[in-house]
């Protein structure tokens, strides 16, 4: 049976540094993605203020949000910029 559960923090967290550290904005944008949808983004966007349906399209692989979303975001999940 294969694992359906969401990765874990540390999983993330590795994942979000490997990216910033290769400047490879896709996995970064997928990364955040993932680790928004898994802490439910309608919180997400609660707690940072932006809407359900744009952060979906901003946190998609490939998308390309203002900086500002992105540190919205990383500061939603727990995480400084």
């Amino acid at each position: 049976m294969p694992n359906t559960q969401h990765p874990g923090k540390d999983e993330m967290t590795v994942a979000l540094n490997r990216a910033l550290a290769e400047g490879d904005t896709y996995e970064l944008m997928d990364t955040l993605g993932r680790m928004a949808r898994s802490h439910k983004m309608r919180r997400v966007a609660r707690e940072t203020g932006l809407g359900e349906k744009s952060l979906y399209k901003s946190m998609r692989a490939g998308a390309r949000p203002e900086v500002g979303t992105v540190v919205r975001v990383l500061g939603a999940l727990g995480y400084r910029l």
